[in-house]
C-alpha cells in the first residue's frame, strides 16, 4: 500500500467559511483523493489551523510547519509522497511577510522532506508543492494584514520560481478554485472536490514514477 501525507493548514483541515465549521471527511480534499486513489493508496491529513510554513507565531505557538514536519515525516513514514499545502498564514504573520518569504518556506518544507529518510527502504517520500490561489476580499480580516490581498496575486510567479530551480513538482490551485467570498481565504466543499480530484490526478502520475 502506498501512503500520501497531506501537510497543510486550515484549508487542507477543512474549515469553510459559510458555515466556520469543519467539513465531513469525505468532503475535504484529502477525503476527495482517497476516493479518487483507492484503497491501495493510505491518504494521511496533517493539518493544523493556522499553520505557517517555516514561521512562530505570536501568541500562537505550534503552528511552525517547519518545525513540525520532521515529527510528521517520523510519524507517518513510510510515505510515498508529502504534498505541502501552506502559505497562506505566512502573509498573516506580523511583520509583513511576503509572498516570497511564503514560497522560500515552503521549498525549505520541500527540501527537509527530499533530504529524509521517511519513504519505503529509507528513500525519500516524492514532494508535490500546492500553490495557493489569491485571496479574495478579507473584510474584517483586512486588518489583521492590510497588504495580504494584494500580496496574494503574487503566490503563483514566486512559488513557480523556487520550485524550478529545486526541481520539485508544482501544481497551482488557483488554476481549478477561488477563495470563498465569505471570508476571502477558504474554500467551499465543492472546491474541495474540484481541487482533490487536481491533486489525485497529479498524485498518480507522481506515484507511477516511484
Amino acid at each position: 500500500m502506498s501512503a500520501v501525507l497531506c501537510y497543510g493548514d486550515s484549508n487542507t483541515w477543512g474549515y469553510a467559511a459559510s458555515t466556520q465549521q469543519r467539513l465531513g471527511r469525505w468532503e475535504r480534499w484529502p477525503g476527495v483523493v482517497q476516493r479518487a486513489l483507492g484503497e491501495d493508496v493510505h491518504v494521511i491529513e496533517e493539518a493544523l489551523n493556522g499553520r505557517t510554513t517555516a514561521f512562530e507565531v505570536p501568541f500562537d505557538p505550534g503552528r511552525n510547519g517547519l518545525a513540525y514536519l520532521p515529527i510528521a515525516l517520523e510519524s507517518h513514514a513510510p510515505l510515498d509522497v508529502v504534498v505541502i499545502a501552506l502559505g497562506v498564514n505566512d502573509l498573516f504573520v506580523p511583520g509583513a511577510l511576503s509572498v516570497h518569504h511564503a514560497a522560500r518556506g515552503a521549498i525549505t518544507l520541500a527540501e527537509v522532506v527530499a533530504t529524509s529518510g521517511a519513504g519505503p527502504g529509507g528513500e525519500a517520500p516524492e514532494v508535490l508543492l500546492l500553490v495557493p490561489p489569491p485571496l479574495a476580499a478579507l473584510g474584517v480580516w483586512d486588518a489583521e494584514s492590510p497588504h495580504a490581498e494584494l500580496e496574494s496575486r503574487g503566490f503563483a510567479d514566486a512559488y513557480r520560481l523556487v520550485a524550478e530551480d529545486a526541481q520539485v513538482p508544482l501544481l497551482d490551485l488557483g488554476a481549478f478554485v477561488t477563495s470563498s467570498s465569505v471570508d476571502g481565504v477558504h474554500f467551499e466543499a465543492e472546491d474541495h472536490r474540484v481541487m482533490g480530484e487536481a491533486i489525485a490526478a497529479a498524485l498518480r502520475d507522481l506515484m507511477e514514477l516511484r
